[in-house]
């Protein structure tokens, strides 16, 4: 009964799920909770067809997969930046704070059916749904990142962001580098 409490205090009373996430961390919840919000996510995906993977249970197993691989490794990158930044935090507190904003995903399977039975034509309503469902799920990351660290709203937004740019800014990078391959060797045949 502590872990649903937990949950709900996590949704209600922020302060007080904080603290006791802070004092149990409560890592096997944080994965639970992934595997939760991963699994409503594919299948709202899969209703909605928008589904990267196949539906079905190697599909799902890879999604799961996928999904708490990306959530260990961004919480060691976040705790990482933030402990290089000077704010000092736990890595398996900030785990479980991420685990448990995948919960928001819950939410979409509910709404993707609501708009298909409601409109003819859902396609960007499901696309909202999944832009809003998925800035709900942000949002609650940032709110974790600011408990445990004790940063600033726009800190919090700032390191959740970082990766993201990084990893947009090391693409551009290729494409530039690629580009300027390809032009530097036909320049060359022409010579």
């Amino acid at each position: 009964m502590d872990s649903v409490e937990l949950i709900y205090d996590y949704f209600e009373d922020r302060a007080h799920a904080a603290a006791l996430i802070r004092q149990r961390r409560p890592a096997a919840l944080g994965l639970l909770a992934i595997l939760l919000g991963t699994a409503s996510l594919y299948v709202a995906q899969s209703l909605a067809g928008r589904a990267i993977l196949p539906f079905g249970w190697p599909g799902f197993a890879l999604a799961l997969l996928w999904h708490v691989v990306l959530i260990f490794l961004g919480t060691a990158l976040l705790h990482l930046i933030l402990e290089f930044g000077g704010a000092r935090g736990d890595a398996r507190v900030l785990f479980v704070h991420l685990g448990l904003s995948e919960l928001a995903w819950l939410a979409a399977v509910p709404l993707v059916l609501l708009c298909q039975s409601v409109l003819s034509k859902p396609a960007w309503s499901l696309r909202l749904v999944f832009f809003f469902v998925g800035l709900w799920s942000l949002s609650y990351k940032a709110r974790g990142i600011r408990d445990e660290y004790g940063v600033g709203g726009g800190r919090a937004w700032l390191t959740l962001g970082l990766p993201y740019l990084v990893a947009v800014l090391v693409l551009l990078l290729m494409a530039f580098l690629a580009t300027l391959g390809f032009v530097l060797a036909a320049m060359s045949s022409w010579a």
